[in-house]
């Protein structure tokens, strides 16, 4: 299987090319990027400036489009025409409107499609949604979540302009949030939000923070925050998505900063108010997807499980099957973000599309 990469960035510098390096079945042919000299640096063999070049590569069998967010529709689209499979960096669009096209133009072309939401691998979210799913938790009631950095200054490119990222924080950081959070709990129903733009900084017309209180359709209730601007949580250092979920039976708390361990409340132990939350291992058996060749000792635990989504995506082209992450989880986060972005403009309750 051979891969066209499209952006040479930090997700294809530190995700993408070391997950498909891991994959026997499938190699990357050719990076694209507008600054060449970053595509050269990937060490691929093969480069070019204009994505048009990767597409017209009757070898190539998929492509990852790893752009600022603005040009995912276009690519995307173009890419599908093309008959390419795509992987999709998060968000998947500045919009939700975009979003669907590309979903319908997916389906259309029949072509297997993935959004990159990489936390969704993590070995303790997927724990903790095998709990949820055998019913240790009951029916949930209530959900926090948090995402959580720090960052000297808006030395963030595009992200730092709405017409270019959709929004700031919230695209962001805010999009695995809302993803993960969908992922274990289902889908919101309603939310409201306010949002603060704190950095005094010229070039940016973003929020750097962002909080929501949501419904659920499940009837759980939740709260969200998404911070660039949380001393102490440096990016990539102490950086923290922090998810608690309590529900009629039990209690289950996710930190990245432990990836293959919870804190949870089950059983007796949820029964008995006097008792502290106890930590729970990851099982071995769940510290990768199934199939994966990826030796989990090789890596750091922190983030050698975004490897595995190249092995799903791979996995899922050879079985001509789309699987979640698709298409339609980028459209179900963008919903959410789309009405978050709706409510703190109108400061008020907004109902989920």
């Amino acid at each position: 299987m051979q891969i066209g990469i499209i952006g040479a960035g930090g997700a294809t510098r530190g995700i993408h090319l070391a997950g498909f390096e891991l994959c026997a079945d499938a190699e990357v042919t050719m990076v694209c990027d507008a600054d060449r000299d970053a595509a050269r640096a990937t060490g691929v063999r093969e480069t070019c400036t204009d994505y048009h070049a990767v597409l017209a590569r009757r070898d190539i069998d998929a492509v990852v489009v790893a752009t600022p967010n603005f040009l995912h529709r276009e690519i995307v689209l173009a890419a599908l025409a093309a008959g390419k499979h795509v992987l999709c960096e998060k968000p998947l669009a500045l919009n939700r409107k975009e979003a669907e096209e590309m979903l319908r133009a997916a389906e259309r072309a029949g072509r297997v499609h993935m959004t990159a939401f990489t936390y969704r691998f993590t070995p303790a979210i997927q724990y903790a949604r095998y709990l949820i799913e055998q019913g240790e938790l009951g029916q949930l009631r209530t959900v926090r979540a948090a995402y959580l950095m720090a960052l000297a200054g808006h030395v963030l490119a595009w992200r730092s302009e709405k017409r270019l990222a959709g929004s700031g924080v919230l695209a962001d950081i805010g999009s695995h949030l809302v993803h993960i959070t969908q992922y274990l709990v289902g889908d919101i129903r309603a939310l409201t939000a306010s949002e603060r733009r704190f950095l005094d900084d010229p070039a940016s017309d973003v929020e750097d923070w962002i909080a929501f209180l949501a419904e659920f359709a499940n009837d759980a209730t939740g709260t969200f925050e998404i911070s660039r601007v949380a001393p102490g949580r440096g990016a990539g250092i102490t950086e923290d998505i922090f998810i608690e979920l309590y529900g009629t039976k039990g209690s289950i708390v996710f930190s990245l900063q432990d990836p293959w361990g919870l804190m949870a409340a089950l059983g007796e132990d949820a029964l008995d108010p006097t008792r502290p939350l106890r930590h729970y291992e990851v099982p071995q058996e769940r510290l990768r997807i199934a199939g994966s060749p990826r030796d989990v000792m090789a890596h750091d635990r922190r983030w050698g499980y975004r490897y595995d989504q190249a092995f799903q995506f791979v996995e899922s082209v050879k079985r001509g099957e789309t699987r979640a992450p698709s298409f339609a989880d980028g459209v179900r986060c963008q919903a959410v973000l789309d009405a978050a972005l709706q409510s703190a403009r109108e400061r008020r309750w907004v109902e989920v599309a």
